[in-house]
């Protein structure tokens, strides 16, 4: 693949994907010459204006915006904070928690389809108000509701750009777990995609836990394990996935 530092006024058509060089992500672009860029989330007329073609070219994004009456604003600026932050970190999270897995168990994760589904699991938040996603307090069932779909819509963007269904999945599943009691629901059971789902979802989680938000401080590496292993006694999540959760924090976060 030809990569090189687009011009301003070079067209973006499509977005296909994402990769990480040196531990920092970027989006991967294609023009109408199939020419493939790499840009970060820091452009936000770029980001805006693709965003706005995958929904015109995806009927069903408009109708799940108005089923839950939510105004279709793009909100780049919290793109540019996820990719420059917690997107970035949760790759780096469940590529090490991958890592540290037993062969047995990675034979049935695809690392390349992992890896990119953790770059691009948040992508549906530029269609979430920003006063759901920046609320102070505790979100209330309605906010809630329209909060969970995100996953649904970043699969629905990206659906539009003719990125790997692997990933595709991963983002639209990133919240379910070993017993499919998150969201949105799963058609069918099925073991492969429940660990990669699971490894996206704990290092999503752990992400989040480590970082500050305007509703909490940010806990201590300590205190985000305990949380986590709660799902492990509760059966949502793989032993051997938070036991590598574990070591990859052990050696990598000791902050």
């Amino acid at each position: 693949m030809q990569l090189k530092t687009p011009n301003r006024d070079e067209r973006f058509l499509s977005l296909k994907g994402a990769v990480q060089i040196n531990h920092s992500s970027f989006f991967v672009y294609e023009d109408k010459d199939g020419r493939k860029f790499l840009k970060t989330g820091e452009d936000e007329k770029l980001h805006k204006s693709l965003v706005q073609r995958m929904i015109d070219s995806n009927p069903h994004i408009a109708r799940i915006l108005k089923r839950f009456r939510i105004k279709p604003l793009i909100d780049t600026k919290t793109l540019n904070e996820l990719t420059c932050g917690h997107m970035n970190e949760t790759c780096n999270i469940a590529v090490g928690v991958y890592s540290l897995l037993s062969g047995d168990i990675k034979e049935q994760v695809d690392k390349a389809a992992l890896k990119e589904a953790s770059m691009l699991h948040d992508l549906g938040k530029v269609l979430i108000p920003s006063k759901i996603l920046n609320k102070p307090s505790k979100l209330n069932i309605k906010e809630r509701k329209i909060m969970n779909i995100h996953s649904t819509l970043g699969y629905e963007l990206l659906k539009t750009q003719g990125v790997n269904e692997d990933v595709l999945n991963l983002i639209k599943y990133h919240h379910q777990n070993l017993k499919h009691t998150g969201y949105p629901a799963l058609p069918t059971e099925n073991t492969s995609s429940d660990i990669g789902v699971q490894i996206i979802s704990i290092a999503d989680k752990y992400s989040a836990l480590r970082e500050a938000r305007v509703y909490r401080r940010r806990l201590s590496r300590t205190e985000a394990l305990l949380i986590l292993y709660r799902e492990v006694r509760e059966g949502k999540i793989m032993p051997a996935i938070y036991n590598a959760l574990f070591k990859y924090a052990e050696i990598y976060d000791n902050q």
